[in-house]
Parts: C-alpha cells; structure tokens; sequence
C-alpha cells in the first residue's frame, strides 16, 4: 500500500526530500505526491516548500508507531 510505504519512510522522524522519495520507496513520482499532498493536507507531515521536504509530525508519529504495535500484537 502506498501511503503504508511512505509511512514507513517517515517513521524516523527525519527531514526527507521529495525528490529523493520514488526511489527510496519504489513508487511513482505522481503516487509520492498524490500521497504526500494526502499527509500535508491532513496535518500528518510537516512540509518545507522552500526546500521540498517533509517530515512526519511529532504526535502523528506516535500515532502509527502505536498502530503498528496493535497490528503486531493482533497477528501473534
């Protein structure tokens, strides 16, 4: 799932340059920004336009990393 990939990508925290992001995620420059464009829009990403960068937001973060435990736990 795209928007699980891009996640995923996110996850550390750090700044990532949308330019760089098909590569390191194997999707599509129009599937990166139609995704990205998703998070911005909702406030789940921090977004640089001066620099075309983004970052998943602190409480966001949080969010999915708590998710991905309830997923793992609900697999066992």
């Amino acid at each position: 799932m795209p928007t699980e990939t891009i996640l995923q990508l996110l996850e550390n925290g750090k700044w990532h340059y949308l330019k760089d992001m098909p590569e390191k995620t194997r999707l599509t420059s129009f599937t990166v920004e139609a995704v990205t464009n998703f998070l911005v829009n909702y406030n789940f990403v921090k977004f640089d336009a001066s620099k075309q960068k983004i970052r998943l937001d602190s409480p966001a973060n949080k969010f999915f990393k708590r998710f991905r435990q309830l997923e793992t736990v609900e697999n066992l």
